[in-house]
């Protein structure tokens, strides 16, 4: 690096555009989550900067700019870089590249990741798996370097990193609950203009990245800078169009994903791209996250904000263009080097990612508990409440109590002001009519409680009654059994009849779990074509094995379906009997049950099999 002012000056202020990013990447994430996780999610990409920062300047440094050690590792440590301002200079600026790895990850697992977690993975990635490969590329004595691999800016170094170790953290974390129950579940995002403007701070930023990786004030920049701008304008163009042809709409995550999938692409040919290569390169980011995002659907990949399609697929297309941008070189020759780098990169990351999370994964759980995720994040993990939720406990607290004669009062300018002003407008119609609140009432619990397809209890309802079950236990002793049933052949089933015929084989069956079981037992739909029953104050463990025989028989009759067709299927059931002799919780029981039901899947169908 340049030790002109005016050069040093200019990868300053680089550095702080690229900071900018941070909280461009916090209004994208939070705005593409659900409320009840926003706040956690903003909370995470904070913590993950000053994490990433710590960790770079007092370990990561060393690695990556320090004296190399055959070309994989540098081994300086410590503040080395204070006696020279340009290197102090550089270490800043890459600080900010390695806090943007880490960031990535952070949209990838949102919603169902502990903060603890999060944290730790942070570490991961700053401490041995950006700064490594980033000594392999971008220090002069490092092996990729020395092979002649061209990653400018960082489409691998800096996004295919945090892409990889996303795909790797969400592999291991697994899906958020409800994301692939049989179809491709899309959740409420809470706030698209949050991201919005998120979209225009890390384009902002981008500025800084692409421009700052000059590492001079030169003719040079200003062709860098002017690249990036038209990469991530067609990128948008091209996300606009897409979405106009193939859904009818403009849509805005299209739009969005496109204008950060050009950036990302650009970013490794930035300096050698003439304006209109920069064009193709915008689009040819867009068609690489479309391609990541339909691949991530199909294999059940749970991406929350799309960050792996992005960042990842996007950076590795970027990556593997420069060859064709390049005059002086053979074109094939180019490629091979830019695809070891690729590889390279990814093992690293990917693998050593994968390895480290699933370890720990194995002896501290990553993920939070089932209630935890229902409730939101922002309240089990940082007790952040907002008027949304106060307003929803208020609710809760009067349905509760069953006493509607009061208000509830929230802060007229906030976000619950409208919902509470019809709420209260309904109680004050119960209040007027006791037969018409009575209705009312019983039919809100029922949307509530209860599925609308087959009547039965849903799973809140069914965690609610097993939550007061466990703890009744102790002041009155009986014996309890859970019966976790799964559908065997109803996919193939719903994929030759269609989705009618589905509902009515699902309807058929409630109806059928219903007429077997007692009516003091609750039967709930768990989700697809899972059913759970629990059975209260059982004799023994035997009446509930010889219940789940006769649900077995009852559901294995043919059903009937419309014009004249009939359908087949069997039921595996896994049994999971509790007393008050056992130190047991919600999800032991659910987890227990849903083992045992797999386990008979795996003996041949048909049966059932006791945790």
């Amino acid at each position: 690096m340049s030790d002109q002012p005016i050069d040093i000056l200019w990868v300053l202020l680089s550095a702080t555009l690229v900071a900018l990013m941070q909280p461009g990447f916090t209004a994208l994430e939070a705005g593409a989550t659900r409320a009840k996780n926003s706040i956690s999610t903003a909370i995470k990409n904070i913590s993950d900067f000053f994490i990433s920062f710590m960790v770079f300047v007092v370990f990561g440094a060393g690695i990556m700019l320090g004296e190399s050690f055959n070309g994989i590792i540098g081994l300086d440590s410590g503040f080395f870089y204070l006696n020279q301002f340009s290197d102090l200079t550089m270490v800043l600026f890459q600080a900010m590249f390695a806090s943007t790895a880490v960031t990535i990850i952070s949209g990838a697992i949102a919603e169902r990741t502990k903060y603890l977690s999060y944290l730790i993975i942070a570490v991961v990635v700053s401490v041995f798996i950006y700064p490594i490969q980033a000594h392999w590329v971008w220090n002069e004595a490092g092996w990729l370097a020395q092979m002649g691999f061209i990653d400018f800016a960082g489409s691998s170094v800096v996004h295919s990193v945090g892409g990889w170790a996303a795909l790797a953290a969400i592999l291991v974390i697994g899906s958020r609950l409800g994301r692939f129950d049989g179809e491709n579940t899309l959740f409420e995002q809470s706030n698209l203009a949050y991201s919005a403007l998120g979209v225009f701070l890390i384009w902002l930023g981008w500025i800084g990245f692409n421009g700052g990786s000059v590492l001079a004030l030169n003719n040079l920049t200003g062709l860098v800078i002017l690249n990036t701008l038209i990469a991530a304008s067609m990128g948008g163009i091209a996300g606009l169009v897409f979405s106009r042809l193939y859904t009818g709409y403009f849509r805005v995550g299209s739009i969005m994903h496109g204008i950060l999938a050009g950036l990302v692409a650009i970013t490794a040919s930035a300096h050698l791209a003439s304006p209109y290569s920069a064009m193709l390169i915008g689009v040819l980011g867009f068609i690489a996250y479309c391609i990541g995002k339909e691949l991530l659907i199909k294999w059940k990949i749970d991406d929350a904000i799309e960050a792996v399609p992005v960042h990842l697929f996007a950076g590795i297309a970027g990556t593997l263009a420069v060859p064709w941008l390049m005059t002086d070189v053979d074109i094939w020759s180019q490629f091979k080097i830019q695809l070891t780098g690729v590889v390279a990169i990814g093992l690293l990351s990917f693998s050593l990612s994968y390895l480290i999370l699933k370890s720990i994964n194995h002896f501290f759980t990553l993920r939070v508990s089932e209630s935890d995720e229902i409730l939101g994040l922002n309240i089990s993990e940082h007790q952040a409440t907002t008027s949304m939720f106060d307003l929803a406990q208020a609710m809760n607290i009067q349905a509760q109590k069953q006493d509607f004669s009061h208000k509830i009062l929230v802060d007229p300018y906030s976000d619950a002001s409208l919902i509470a002003a019809y709420y209260n407008h309904v109680i004050h119609a119960f209040n007027q009519v006791s037969e018409e609140k009575e209705g009312l009432l019983a039919e809100s619990y029922k949307i509530a409680h209860y599925d609308h397809l087959t009547g039965l209890a849903k799973r809140r309802l069914l965690v609610t009654e097993l939550e007061q079950t466990i703890l009744s236990l102790p002041h009155n002793p009986q014996t309890h059994a859970l019966l976790f049933i799964d559908l065997d052949g109803f996919k193939a089933i719903n994929d030759q009849y269609g989705h009618d015929a589905g509902d009515i084989l699902l309807k058929e069956v409630a109806e059928r779990i219903q007429y077997t079981i007692r009516k003091t037992d609750l039967a709930s739909r768990f989700g697809g074509d899972e059913f759970v029953v629990l059975l209260e104050g059982i004799r023994n463990e035997s009446f509930a094995a010889e219940l789940a025989d006769k649900l077995i028989e009852s559901i294995s009759q043919p059903i009937d379906l419309s014009n004249q067709d009939q359908a087949h299927v069997k039921a595996s059931i896994g049994l999971k009997a509790f007393d008050q002799t056992m130190n047991v919780s919600v999800d032991d029981i659910l987890k227990e049950a849903d083992k045992a039901m797999y386990l008979a899947k795996k003996r041949g169908k048909g049966q059932w099999v006791s945790a």
